[in-house]
C-alpha cells in the first residue's frame, strides 16, 4: 500500500486498526443447590400422572414444575447469587463443571429463571452439552448462551434441568459469565469457497489470504457437529491446529465465532470428530479488522491510494511519527479533515496482485541452483556407475 500526491511523491502515512480494548469478562460462581424429584399424585381421575413434579432441595425448599414428559427430566439443581453479592449481575453465559464421564456423554440442558419460586420462565431449552475423548485429545461443550440480568430485587434464582441421560452427570459447579459491555469492532466479513474432500472433512479457501481476527460457521440445518479445525496460511504452507469445538444450529441459536489472532489465513479445513459432515457443507466466512488510513498531506492534491503490489514491502508508519501521542490527546483523529474517494483506476492489474518481491525471486533461484546441483550430482553418480559396470563387463568377457 501506498499514497502518492499529485508529482507522484510518496507521503507517508499509518494504518490504525478500528479496535475495541479487549477486556476479560467477570466470572461469578453461582450457588448450587441439588433436588430431588418426585412425581405428583394426579388430584382429578382425568389427570394423567407425570403431568406435575416436585423438586425439592435438602434445606426444605420446594418447587413445583408442569411438564409434558417427566421422563425427559434429569438431574435439577437450583443456581443463585453469592451470599455477598449486592449487585446486579448481567451474564451472557453459564459455564457448566462436572467430573470427566467414563466415556462420550451428549446430552442437554434447559435454563429457566425466576423471582419468587413459584412462576418461571424459559430462559434457554434443550442447550446442547457434550464430552468426548478421543486417545489423548477431549472436547467439551459445558457452555450455555444466556442474556439475562440477575438481582436481588428482580430475577434471582436459575434453574437447571439436564435431559435425562445413560449414565447421569452430575455438576460440581456453575459459574456465571458476566456481560463485558463492549462494542463490537468494526469488521469486513470475506466469505470462503468449500471442497468436500470426504465424508468426514472439507477445506475452505479464500482467493487471497486474508489477516482474519474471526472466523463464522453456519451449519445449513439444525444439528450439533463436533468439529476439528486447521489453518493454513498459504497454499503451499503445513497446516496448524486452531482448535476443537461443537458447531450447532438449534432453535434460531448458533455456534459462536472463533477467534483468530489476525494472520494471514488462506484456508481452513474442518474434519468432523465421530460423524460425518452434512449434505449441505456449513457456510464458513472470516472477518478481518477495519483500518483506517491517516496520511500526512504533503505537496498538492488530488492524492492517490495504491494497493496490491505483492511485490512491494511493507511501507506505514507508526502513528506517532505522524501525530504525537501529546497531540492526539487534544486532536482526535475522527475530526482530522477526511479524504474522498473519487474515481477508481486500474495501475498493474491482476499481475502485479501475485508478483515476487527480490528477496522472493533471489530465494527462488537459491532453490533451484539447489535442485540443479543435486540433479547434477545424481547423473554423474550414475554416468560413473555405468563406466565400471561396462569396465567390469569388458574384464568378465576377457
Amino acid at each position: 500500500m501506498r499514497v502518492f500526491n499529485h508529482l507522484g511523491d510518496m507521503v507517508p502515512f499509518a494504518l490504525v486498526a478500528q479496535k475495541t480494548q479487549t477486556v476479560t469478562p467477570e466470572t461469578v460462581a453461582l450457588r448450587l443447590f441439588p433436588l430431588d424429584m418426585s412425581p405428583v399424585p394426579p388430584r382429578d381421575e382425568g389427570q394423567r400422572s407425570g403431568d406435575a413434579v416436585v423438586l425439592r432441595s435438602k434445606n426444605g425448599i420446594e418447587i413445583h414444575l408442569q411438564s409434558d414428559d417427566v421422563t425427559a427430566l434429569g438431574q435439577s439443581y437450583l443456581l443463585t447469587l453469592p451470599e455477598e453479592r449486592k449487585d446486579s449481575l448481567s451474564l451472557t453465559q453459564l459455564r457448566l463443571n462436572w467430573g470427566t464421564p467414563t466415556g462420550n456423554w451428549q446430552g442437554k440442558a434447559s435454563v429457566y429463571v425466576s423471582r419468587d419460586l413459584r412462576y418461571w420462565r424459559p430462559v434457554q431449552e434443550d442447550a446442547p452439552l457434550m464430552d468426548l475423548t478421543r486417545d489423548s485429545d477431549r472436547l467439551k461443550m459445558d457452555a450455555i448462551s444466556t442474556n439475562l440480568t440477575l438481582s436481588l430485587e428482580g430475577n434471582r434464582y436459575l434453574l437447571v434441568i439436564l435431559n435425562s441421560q445413560s449414565p447421569a452427570l452430575t455438576l460440581n459447579s456453575v459459574s456465571a459469565i458476566a456481560d463485558s459491555n463492549e462494542p463490537e469492532s468494526e469488521r469486513i466479513v470475506i466469505g470462503a469457497r468449500a471442497d468436500k474432500v470426504s465424508d468426514d472433512e472439507a477445506v475452505w479457501r479464500w482467493t487471497q489470504p486474508q489477516p482474519l481476527t474471526s472466523l463464522r460457521i453456519d451449519l445449513e440445518n439444525e444439528g450439533v457437529l463436533p468439529v476439528e479445525l486447521v489453518w493454513r496460511s498459504g497454499e503451499k504452507e503445513p497446516w496448524q491446529s486452531l482448535t476443537k469445538t461443537v458447531l450447532y444450529r438449534l432453535d434460531g441459536k448458533r455456534s459462536e465465532d472463533i477467534r483468530l489472532p489476525g494472520q494471514l489465513v488462506e484456508a481452513v479445513r474442518i474434519r468432523t470428530i465421530n460423524a460425518r459432515l452434512p449434505e449441505a457443507l456449513p457456510a464458513l466466512s472470516g472477518a478481518r479488522d477495519s483500518y483506517q488510513l491517516v496520511f500526512n498531506t504533503q505537496g498538492k492534491g488530488p492524492y492517490m491510494l495504491a494497493w496490491g503490489n505483492r511485490a512491494a514491502k511493507k511501507a506505514d508508519v507508526g502513528l506517532d511519527m505522524l501525530i504525537p501521542a501529546s497531540l492526539r490527546k487534544t486532536q482526535e483523529i475522527d475530526n482530522l479533515p477526511w479524504a474522498i474517494p473519487q474515481e477508481s483506476v486500474t495501475l498493474g492489474g491482476e499481475l502485479r496482485l501475485t508478483a515476487t518481491s527480490a528477496a522472493e525471486q533471489q530465494s527462488q533461484w537459491k532453490t533451484l541452483l539447489v535442485w540443479g546441483a543435486l540433479i547434477l550430482g545424481v547423473a554423474v553418480l550414475a554416468f560413473m556407475a555405468w563406466r565400471i559396470w561396462r569396465e567390469v563387463k569388458k574384464d568378465g568377457a576377457a
